[in-house]
């Protein structure tokens, strides 16, 4: 079958090849999808997508208590394939913005020693401020820069939305938490290095996942001005299972918490 070259430009140019390779990882791995979701923009009354939704839900029993149900964690989730040089400027993480969000996304109370074990405080106490692609020289063009927005516009305005899964259990219809993540998987980290803000010297391959910290400012639906902390998970596709378990780890840890 000779396909015309007009088609093989957009299929080769699309990068939804990728997009489809992650949405199938994620199929194979039990999770709910929902492939390019349309949201509004209510503040400046426009339609906005993000790459993928994604949800899965971990069930949850407690018989002395008589409590059951799921601990949910959806996943906003951007495909980038790149195929060029960007280089992250690295840092501390802020260790107190990101107890303040773990106290304020999830079950975990201030003095509850088992938030020590979520991966937020466990490792990466190195995280990305900065970064720098040598694809666009207009910021909004930048690949990295558009990932990191879409995937927090869409978190900030869809974090309430009812969950996409479609239940099939009454017993565990009960929904005891919900863990809202940006995240940005992309193709491999090949051409990825990293500069430590502190010793500016050669700069050193990146080979695993790693977070990419932001405090983000937008309107929100009734027109105020907010700023918020993020940290956005950054991942190479080869290492999806990687971070997979991650996430399981830290629905265990939350699990001793629920009551």
């Amino acid at each position: 079958m000779n396909i015309p070259k007009e088609v093989e430009s957009i299929i080769n140019q699309s990068g939804n090849n990728f997009h489809c390779r992650v949405l199938n990882e994620f199929r194979s791995k039990g999770w709910e999808t929902l492939v390019s979701p349309y949201y509004m923009d209510a503040v400046n009354n426009k339609p906005r997508e993000i790459d993928l939704l994604v949800e899965k839900a971990y069930k949850f029993s407690d018989h002395m208590l008589d409590i059951y149900g799921t601990l949910n964690v959806k996943l906003f989730i951007e495909c980038k394939y790149i195929k060029q040089g960007v280089v992250f400027w690295f840092d501390k993480k802020d260790i107190e913005a990101t107890k303040h969000w773990l106290l304020q996304h999830t079950s975990f109370r201030e003095n509850n020693v088992f938030i020590n074990e979520h991966s937020y405080l466990m490792k990466n106490e190195m995280v990305a401020k900065l970064y720098k692609s040598n694809n666009k020289p207009n910021l909004e063009y930048d690949p990295i820069y558009k990932a990191l927005n879409q995937c927090l516009h869409s978190i900030v305005y869809m974090r309430t939305k009812r969950s996409i899964i479609r239940s099939t259990n009454k017993r565990f219809d009960n929904l005891l938490e919900l863990l809202s993540l940006p995240v940005i998987v992309f193709n491999d980290f090949d051409d990825f290095y990293r500069i430590d803000m502190n010793d500016q010297a050669t700069p050193q391959k990146i080979s695993d996942n790693f977070q990419l910290e932001v405090n983000y400012a937008y309107i929100d639906t009734s027109g105020n001005s907010r700023n918020k902390y993020f940290l956005i998970d950054v991942i190479d596709f080869n290492r999806l299972d990687s971070y997979l378990e991650t996430i399981d780890s830290d629905i265990e840890a939350l699990k001793k918490v629920i009551q």
